[in-house]
């Protein structure tokens, strides 16, 4: 049976995640309370804490308030419990000071209901619960620098294809450089800068000035990690499929 305690400021909404999570034979509500303090944690020895919040500012206060620092009468140990948090907006940093502060699973409050029970089960297990939109800033985050070496792969492999010469236009197109400009820096004559840039189109399958920039700037992307450092923890992420 995973314990758990309910923290909000909005009575009718504390009564709706107790709804929620009683549905589930397996969850037991032991406490609730609009007080976000370390007493929660330390007398209810809870497998889970559900703290609903309107801002992640709000959610913030409550993972260092229930942070059950005080020193206790007894040696006894008292479990940590996880941190399952509901809040109404979230950005890419907020969602990663969250997590750097205990949050064990983050959850928007206009669709928690369906994700709630999945999230407990989750985080009492030991897992980082996270809903579709927490999931996917972190997704892209871990993504994101796969995507752009890859960029950066084809394009090289693209200028690879151009001559020397259509190299040395490529590289001034993507500074700015006019047709005049590009003839008078490698001393040939504008017929032939003309020449060169058909070229080049032709081998990068663009069509004009701004496309062959971008495949230059592309190319010149230094090569990043394409994996993040090594996560001790499971992601459940925006759905019940909880490993």
């Amino acid at each position: 049976m995973i314990r758990v305690g309910i923290l909000g400021r909005e009575p009718l909404e504390r009564v709706g995640v107790r709804r929620v999570l009683e549905e589930d034979g397996g969850i037991r509500i032991v406490r609730e309370t609009s007080d976000a303090t370390s007493a929660l944690v330390r007398t209810s020895r809870l497998h889970v804490v559900v703290s609903s919040h309107r801002s992640p500012d709000d959610a913030l206060e409550a993972l260092r308030s229930s942070n059950p620092t005080a020193p206790r009468a007894t040696n006894a140990p008292v479990p940590t419990p996880a941190h399952v948090v509901l809040v109404d907006r979230l950005t890419e940093h907020t969602t990663r000071t969250l997590l750097r502060h205990g949050a064990r699973g983050i959850l928007l409050r206009a669709n928690s209901v369906r994700h709630l029970p999945w999230a407990v089960r989750a985080a009492a297990e030991g897992t980082v619960a996270l809903g579709p939109v927490a999931a996917q800033f972190l997704v892209d985050q871990y993504v994101r620098p796969a995507r752009t070496a890859d960029a950066a792969t084809t394009a090289r492999r693209m200028l690879g294809k151009l001559s020397h010469r259509e190299r040395e236009i490529a590289q001034l197109l993507a500074a700015g450089a006019s047709n005049p400009d590009m003839a008078e820096t490698l001393g040939i004559s504008a017929h032939t800068v003309k020449d060169h840039i058909r070229g080049l189109y032709t081998k990068l399958g663009v069509d004009n000035r701004v496309q062959a920039s971008r495949i230059v700037w592309q190319a010149q992307v230094s090569e990043q990690p394409t994996t993040g450092p090594q996560q001790r923890d499971t992601l459940a992420c925006g759905g019940p499929q909880v490993p």
